[in-house]
C-alpha cells in the first residue's frame, strides 16, 4: 500500500472513530509504530488530526465535547480498568466525591459492594447507576442540569459544594492533562465544579485514560501538585514519571 493510501485510511478511520493509537495502526497496516508516527505528523500538518500521547485525536473535537452516551465508548476497557483499580482505593464508610466524568461513571459501577459509603456527586448518571444500592448513601448537589454531559453545575451547585460538603476522597478526570499546563477541561462550568471538589477533599484521584495524556484545553483546573494519586492504563515516559515524583503523586499504571 502506498503511502498516500494509508494515511487516506487513517483519515477515514480517525474521523469514523474520533481517536486512534500508533500500536493499534501499526498492527492494522503491518507498518512500524515510526511510520505510523510519520503519517500523523503530516496529517497533523494538513489539520486533519491532533497527535496525543501513543495516537490521535480528530481535529476540533475533544471527549468532553461528546454528549455522555458518546464519551461512554472511548477507550471503554481502559477506564474500566482504572475504574476497578480506583474503588481498591476506597474504604467503607468513607466519604468520597465523583465528577460526572466517564471514568468516575466507570468507579461507581466497581463500588456497588462498597458498605457505609457516602457519595457526593454533580453527575445525573452516576445518581442513576446506585439507586439500587441501600447501603450506599448518595447525594447529587444539584444547580443547572447540562443535558448533554448529565450533569449539574453552575453557581447554586458550587456554592453546594463549598459551604455543605468534605470528602476523604476525590475521583475525578478532565480533558487531557499536560506537562506545562496541568489538568485542563474545555468547560468553564465543569472545571469550577472541579475545583471546588479539589479544595473541599482531603487527597485526589486522577483516573486517566491515554487519551488525555497530552491533550490541551481550556480552562485549567489545577497543576500536578493538586493531585495525590495518578491512575492511568499506560506506561508514561521517564518525563512524566520525573514529574509526578516531584510533585509527590502516586502513579498506579493498569494493562490490559
Amino acid at each position: 500500500m502506498l503511502a498516500v493510501e494509508r494515511r487516506n485510511k487513517i483519515e477515514q478511520i480517525i474521523n469514523n472513530e474520533g481517536s486512534v493509537l500508533v500500536t493499534e495502526l501499526a498492527k492494522r497496516f503491518d507498518v512500524t509504530a515510526e511510520t505510523i508516527r510519520g503519517d500523523l505528523y503530516k496529517l497533523e500538518r494538513q489539520g486533519v488530526l491532533i497527535r496525543t500521547y501513543g495516537g490521535a485525536t480528530l481535529a476540533g473535537s475533544g471527549e468532553q465535547d461528546l454528549a455522555a452516551s458518546e464519551r461512554d465508548i472511548i477507550n471503554y476497557e481502559g477506564k474500566q480498568l482504572i475504574g476497578r483499580r480506583a474503588a481498591e482505593l476506597i474504604r467503607d464508610g468513607e466519604t468520597i466525591f465523583l465528577d460526572a466524568s466517564t471514568s468516575a461513571w466507570h468507579l461507581a459501577r466497581c463500588i456497588k459492594g462498597k458498605r457505609g459509603l457516602t457519595v457526593i456527586t454533580n453527575s445525573g448518571k452516576i445518581v442513576t447507576e446506585l439507586t439500587d444500592c441501600p447501603h450506599i448513601h448518595v447525594i447529587c448537589i444539584g444547580g443547572q442540569l447540562e443535558h448533554r454531559n448529565m450533569s449539574f453545575t453552575g453557581r447554586i451547585a458550587e456554592k453546594t459544594l463549598r459551604e455543605n460538603y468534605y470528602a476523604n476522597k476525590l475521583f475525578f478526570s478532565c480533558r487531557g492533562i499536560t506537562l506545562s499546563r496541568g489538568l485542563v477541561d474545555s468547560s468553564e462550568e465543569e472545571a469550577e465544579i472541579k475545583k471546588a471538589m479539589l479544595d473541599c477533599s482531603e487527597s485526589a484521584v486522577f483516573l486517566c485514560d491515554h487519551y488525555k495524556i497530552g491533550r490541551l484545553g481550556v480552562p485549567v483546573i489545577s497543576g500536578l501538585d493538586r493531585i495525590d494519586c495518578f491512575i492511568t492504563d499506560i506506561r508514561l515516559t521517564e518525563e512524566w514519571t520525573d514529574a509526578l515524583r516531584e510533585n509527590d503523586v502516586k502513579l498506579i499504571t493498569v494493562e490490559k
